[in-house]
């Protein structure tokens, strides 16, 4: 495994852990009661749904594709990876602004989209290396036992 293909497949739970954190550290802000930190309604809906929701979508997806041999995320999944991480830059980019609500009603969509693709894409692809790495090999005939 190249030193890429490494940075691509530990680049989800990094992710993870970064959203899960930002998520936490909502909540905790929230639970305090200083919404002088969570500045919008969308801000306190990203940090303390979306945030937390994404942490274990990325970290499910990462559990996934560690079920390969080899390890290895295809270029579609790391377009979805990228796309899930604009989506995200841009929610909390839209959250700073109070009326900006709109783009969470818009984004929030995407997001549990670009996450729930990514899942089913990366559990396909996985179903099928399993398959294909214990199906025997074409025009192989089958070993046959005589007594």
């Amino acid at each position: 495994m190249t030193s890429g293909e490494r940075m691509w497949l530990w680049a989800q739970p990094l992710l993870a852990v970064v959203a899960g954190v930002a998520g936490i550290a909502a909540i905790v802000v929230r639970a305090l009661g200083e919404f002088s930190y969570l500045p919008s309604v969308q801000a306190v809906v990203t940090g303390v749904l979306v945030l937390p929701g994404l942490a274990l979508s990325l970290g499910i997806n990462h559990l996934i594709v560690r079920a390969r041999r080899p390890a290895r995320l295809t270029s579609g999944e790391k377009i979805l990876l990228i796309v899930q991480v604009l989506i995200v830059i841009v929610t909390v980019l839209t959250s700073l602004d109070q009326a900006a609500l709109i783009g969470g009603y818009l984004l929030w969509p995407l997001l549990i989209a670009a996450s729930v693709t990514a899942c089913v894409t990366m559990a396909r692809t996985t179903l099928a290396l399993r398959r294909a790495a214990t199906a025997e090999p074409v025009g192989v005939a089958p070993e046959v036992s005589t007594p």
